[in-house]
């Protein structure tokens, strides 16, 4: 039986690209025994988050890649260039860049 204080290892999963954490529901990361079962996580329960059996990619980051070569996906409602006027933030519905921070990267 362990007592006290105990210094143990974990696996927590961290994108490739942007080095985001994988968080529960709490913003909390998410620790693992061992690499095998972070990689059947993810290849199971986290939506967005992929594993290719080399790099990790969060959700954000394959949206946002996605959308580089695809483009962005706007609500139908927003193809007309209103949102200036309204101050409504447009946002992509894959990557969730707003049209006002796309309009400052550009």
């Amino acid at each position: 039986m362990k007592r006290g204080l105990v210094t143990e290892s974990h696996v927590v999963i961290y994108c490739d690209t942007c080095g985001d954490v994988l968080t529960d529901a709490d913003g909390e990361s998410i620790c693992f025994d061992t690499t095998h079962q972070a990689v059947g996580f993810l290849n199971v329960k986290v939506s967005g988050w992929s594993y290719d059996g080399d790099r990790v990619t969060c959700d954000a980051c394959s949206g946002a890649a996605e959308c580089a070569v695809k483009g962005h996906r706007w609500a139908p409602g927003w193809q007309q260039e209103i949102w200036p006027v309204s101050g409504a933030q447009a946002a992509c519905n894959n990557c969730g860049i707003t049209k006002s921070e796309l309009a400052q990267e550009n």
